[in-house]
């Protein structure tokens, strides 16, 4: 029996990166590495080759596809063209937030040429914005940090007024947003804007509501990132958790609100049982990521939110034992598939790059130290980058960030 292809689709945040200005998707990466690892052929979809991990050797085939930003007509005609090109049985696999959103908004259209790894139309629709996966969790009896969903003027004065709980951070509905091109002035490079007192909510929310007005003002949940724990999982189409495991962040950049640069595998009772709770109501379908913060207040696990689609640090359920990328694969191509339900515990995840200079930040706040880091990343590990069967990909993203680095000091040097 021949293999079905896997399709692995992204998207380009920025219209005008160059071919000097590559990014990287550790989702697709993964991805890639995960099936073609299993001689599984893969072809990676995207806008254009400015992308660090289409040079995997894992990559069979690239196809540039339009942006779909400027058509999702034009996308969608093009993958149904694509879907005749290849022979036999194809998944298309989302590794963004855009991508799963795309695909589960022209599910009709794609599904009658592709096995769509991506939550339901029915299931996206209770879940694509934090209002709804808020909705989801208090339906599903899972705590909630306070939140806000201030729309208008008039919104957010009564919240300014009747708000004690400071400090507050202002975030977007859907997260993928403030990461286009169009709104790095809005959003300063940040996931989540803090503010201190009702002039500076006031004064924040009159700044990015006239681009973006979908927000939320929520509640920060005191307490370490160490705090943080992700529910991993592949669901199939019984709505059930075929296979999962559990993370808890160790270190993230920026430090409280940005993405994680260090993670280790671990068992927590009341995530596992959480998470399952929101599944099951929501009829999932697909990987997913479910993310709780432990509030030292209450000492409740509350939700943070659900990302429809693989998450960067799914590398770990691979180095723990639960292969969610190939167990997903299998179970969408008809491949029985035993239920992984345990895995290793103490297993490390780490982007080595980003995790150094959040390290560097943290001991001059004086909150680590570099002896304690380096013990934090000892014994297994699975590398977000780095892998020694696959150096391209390593190669391409350690010279542009070094040479980057390097620039960018010689020029201050010069200016100065």
């Amino acid at each position: 029996m021949s293999l079905a292809t896997a399709f692995i689709i992204t998207h380009e945040s920025d219209r005008t990166r160059t071919a000097q200005d590559k990014a990287m998707s550790i989702i697709a990466l993964t991805l890639t590495r995960a099936l073609g690892r299993q001689g599984i052929r893969v072809v990676r979809i995207h806008p254009n080759m400015f992308e660090h991990s289409l040079t995997s050797r894992y990559c069979t085939a690239i196809e540039i596809c339009p942006d779909m930003y400027e058509s999702e007509e034009a996308l969608n005609q093009f993958l149904c063209e694509l879907g005749s090109r290849y022979p036999g049985e194809k998944i298309l696999i989302p590794a963004s937030d855009d991508c799963s959103m795309y695909i589960a908004q022209h599910e009709a259209v794609l599904q009658s040429h592709f096995v769509l790894l991506n939550p339901s139309a029915t299931a996206m629709s209770r879940m694509k914005n934090k209002k709804l996966q808020y909705e989801l969790a208090q339906a599903a009896g899972v705590p909630i940090p306070e939140t806000y969903f201030p729309s208008t003027e008039e919104d957010i004065v009564a919240l300014a007024e009747s708000a004690h709980n400071y400090p507050y951070v202002i975030k977007p509905l859907e997260a993928q947003k403030w990461r286009l091109d169009e709104f790095k002035d809005v959003a300063k490079g940040q996931k989540a804007i803090k503010v201190y007192d009702k002039e500076q909510l006031l004064a924040e929310f009159r700044r990015i509501a006239p681009f973006d007005n979908q927000l939320m003002v929520q509640e920060i949940i005191s307490g370490e990132d160490t705090n943080l724990y992700t529910f991993l999982a592949y669901c199939s189409n019984d709505k059930k958790p075929l296979a999962y495991c559990i993370r808890s962040k160790l270190r993230q950049s920026p430090i409280k609100f940005g993405y994680c640069c260090a993670t280790i595998s671990c068992h927590n009772d009341v995530v596992e049982r959480q998470a399952k709770q929101m599944l099951q109501i929501a009829d999932y379908t697909g990987i997913v990521g479910i993310e709780f913060k432990l509030d030292p207040k209450t000492q409740e696990y509350k939700l943070i939110e659900i990302n429809t689609r693989p998450v960067n640090t799914t590398g770990i359920s691979i180095g723990c034992g639960v292969n969610l990328p190939l167990i997903a694969y299998n179970d969408a191509a008809g491949i029985p598939q035993n239920a992984v339900t345990d895995w290793e515990d103490g297993v490390t995840w780490v982007w080595l790059y980003h995790d150094f200079w959040v390290v560097k930040e943290m001991k001059s706040l004086g909150l680590i130290t570099y002896g304690e880091w380096l013990k934090s990343i000892r014994g297994k590990r699975v590398h977000a980058i780095f892998a020694a069967d696959d150096l391209k990909p390593v190669w391409n993203f350690y010279y542009k960030s070094v040479a980057a680095l390097f620039g960018n000091k010689l020029s201050r040097l010069f200016a100065s």
